[in-house]
């Protein structure tokens, strides 16, 4: 898959996701660009991926109305159907659940629905009307995370046991 580097953002990315998002949201999907940016008072933290040094996909994790959710993913046209997608889910997935986070929601378009399923994520209501198409309600707890790409992890997190 190229050079491409799946981390945690750093403060000069931002510029390049917003770019990128907004592309992506407000151009593919009609979302205004008033609703993209995550306030600073929902304690957004966001990971990369990077492709010789170009900012491909996105996703954030952020603090709403006392839940942790999951959003903004989005990934360039030309990185799409690469599996770039469900490697930057994972590394958040990762990264989020080793902190001791215990579960996330989010409104996930048909293509990321499949991706959070794959790592034990679960509908929680029907697909609803937003913008261009629809967004479906799910969770992932760590319970039910599965990852079986990563059986160390899981063993790490106790959800295997020898």
């Amino acid at each position: 898959m190229e050079n491409v580097i799946i981390r945690k953002t750093r403060n000069e990315d931002m510029e390049k996701i917003m770019t990128l998002i907004t592309e992506v949201f407000s151009g593919e999907q009609s979302i205004p660009k008033d609703l993209i940016p995550i306030p600073e008072e929902m304690s957004p933290q966001w990971w990369c991926a990077e492709n010789n040094g170009i900012i491909v996909g996105s996703v954030a994790l952020f603090w709403d109305q006392g839940t942790w959710h999951m959003g903004r993913f989005a990934v360039s046209p030309e990185q799409r159907g690469k599996h770039l997608g469900s490697r930057l889910i994972k590394t958040a997935l990762h990264d989020i659940f080793s902190s001791g986070i215990q579960e996330i929601c989010c409104e996930a378009r048909d293509t990321t629905v499949h991706i959070i399923k794959k790592y034990g994520g679960e509908v929680t209501g029907k697909a609803v009307p937003f913008y261009e198409g629809t967004v479906t309600p799910m969770i992932l707890r760590l319970d039910s995370y599965t990852d079986a790409d990563d059986l160390l992890f899981c063993k790490e997190l106790g959800k295997i046991h020898d």
